[in-house]
């Protein structure tokens, strides 16, 4: 059977309410008058363990001390001896004695009717409390509590202790006033004040508790409803009451498995489009990169085939030797291109990641040995130094990729190597077990932005001269695609006297020594 959360939120009202009158009044009713007296003994009990403390048989030590006390807490305190003789009053304290007079060694006092009124009633009222003292009470605890009861009109008796002190040869007598009950209004409003406070902390608590426990549901409602706002479904209601918020609990659930679904099939359809797109998109810019930058590389060496072709078909070369010559350049003209077709293939390949690797241990040395006797030709030509540093660091790569670089590095040193200038290659073990290989040459040095774009397809540093260079512009274009095939970096930078074109291979344990 449905309960109406209406009901539930007035039913807790209702049991707030109940409990929050019935505590205060058990509270007012049963427990006000034994706690007052229980603070007035208290305070009495505190006041007797201080002087207790305090007091050696010498009253003028402490007298000063009793009148504060007396001052403070509102009683009224006589020390008397075991033979009952007065050896404190806080009347008789406060009054000064007659300068060069006593009586058997006790001072001599001047005082008023008034003044010995109180003295007279001080006494009778002391006598009387030590007369009523529990004695067996007394002998046990050291202190007993007696209430007297006076006849006159203006008092109305007192709540007196009566202690022992000094080592038990003397008696403390505090007594504290029964008009003090007239003050009960005031104590009585504060006793209510804290008795309501607390009642009205354990009613705050309670409705806490009750207005949580129903109200839970729907702050988990609400998180829920923003959760799916931002398209997060993975919240859900996980209540269990069979009321109006348990049933829009569970819809809400309901709701987000639908939603959940037909997003998630919308997203996976939308990163399916987006990704063909971007794919689309890359081949597209690759096509049209490629058509530019091949059109522009091939266009002059189609030109001169085709202007050669010509005079060759019109007759204008019309000796052996100059037949031979048209020829040649044709010959060149062709090959230049297919080089450039060949690299532009590999560079694709490289790019695309479509190239296999075959990992082996290389002696750079050898290597860099090899590419120098293949480059003699171009070298020797320019009369250029070239200078192989002594190494004996073996590298885990692939060796037609590796091969690749050392000749494309060196190539590209001999293109801008002035004549007569110099050619360095070394290798060299990092501290990480890492291998850097660098070829330096010596030549001009280029501005930092000019050193991020070598990289790049086509890009030469000296447009004027790159036919007759020789290059393609695709080299360096070449080693970066290997140094990502192989998880190597590359660089170029500015050192003294020229620029080092650098390639680091990362630590494998095969070359690890």
């Amino acid at each position: 059977m449905k309960v109406s959360i209406r009901m539930k939120f007035f039913s807790a009202i209702c049991a707030t309410s109940l409990v929050f009158v019935g505590v205060l009044a058990a509270l007012n009713l049963f427990f006000y008058d034994d706690y007052y007296l229980f603070e007035r003994q208290k305070e009495l009990t505190n006041i007797y363990q201080e002087v207790d403390s305090l007091y050696d048989g010498d009253v003028n030590s402490i007298a000063d001390e009793l009148i504060e006390l007396e001052n403070n807490s509102g009683v009224r305190l006589s020390i008397m001896s075991a033979d009952l003789k007065s050896r404190f009053d806080s009347t008789l304290a406060q009054l000064t004695p007659e300068v060069g007079f006593s009586f058997f060694g006790t001072p001599f006092y001047r005082v008023n009717h008034k003044q010995l009124g109180e003295l007279t009633e001080n006494t009778r009222q002391i006598h009387e409390v030590l007369a009523s003292a529990d004695t067996e009470e007394l002998a046990s605890r050291h202190f007993t509590y007696v209430t007297t009861k006076s006849d006159a009109e203006d008092e109305k008796g007192y709540l007196s202790l009566v202690g022992l002190v000094n080592g038990g040869t003397e008696y403390l007598v505090a007594r504290m006033p029964f008009t003090f009950m007239d003050q009960n209004l005031s104590f009585n409003s504060f006793f209510l004040m804290i008795a309501s406070i607390f009642t009205l902390c354990l009613c705050l608590a309670i409705g806490y508790v009750i207005s949580r426990q129903f109200t839970r549901p729907l702050i988990q409602m609400g998180d829920i409803a923003e959760s799916i706002a931002r398209l997060d479904f993975s919240k859900k209601y996980e209540g269990k009451s069979l009321d109006e918020v348990g049933d829009l609990g569970r819809s809400i659930n309901l709701l987000s498995e639908h939603l959940e679904a037909a997003i998630s099939e919308l997203q996976r359809s939308n990163a399916q489009l987006a990704e063909e797109i971007r794919e689309k998109e890359k081949i597209d810019a690759m096509r049209r990169e490629f058509i530019v930058n091949a059109s522009h590389e091939l266009k002059t060496p189609i030109a001169l085939i085709q202007g050669y072709a010509e005079g060759l078909r019109l007759g204008v070369a019309d000796n052996v030797e100059d037949r031979a010559y048209y020829c040649e350049i044709i010959a060149d003209e062709a090959g230049r291109m297919n080089t450039l077709v060949m690299q532009l293939l590999r560079l694709s390949k490289l790019e695309l990641g479509r190239e296999s690797t075959d990992l082996s241990e290389l002696d750079i040395q050898e290597m860099c040995a090899d590419a120098v006797r293949k480059t003699e030709v171009l070298w020797s030509e320019k009369r250029q130094g070239i200078r192989m540093e002594e190494t004996a660091v073996r590298v885990v790569s692939d060796e037609n990729l590796f091969s690749q670089v050392i000749m494309n590095y060196l190539s590209n040193a001999i293109r801008y190597c002035p004549e007569g200038g110099r050619i360095v290659l070394y290798a060299a073990e990092e501290p990480d077990g890492a291998v850097t290989f660098t070829v330096w040459n010596e030549g001009e040095a280029l501005e930092e932005e000019e050193l991020q774009k070598v990289w790049e397809k086509f890009y030469r540093t000296d447009k004027a001269r790159s036919r007759e260079s020789g290059g393609t512009g695709i080299g360096l274009s070449i080693v970066k695609a290997i140094a990502e095939t192989l998880h190597a970096s590359c660089g170029a930078e500015n050192r003294e006297g020229g620029i080092a074109f650098w390639f680091r291979m990362p630590k494998t344990e095969s070359s690890a020594e």
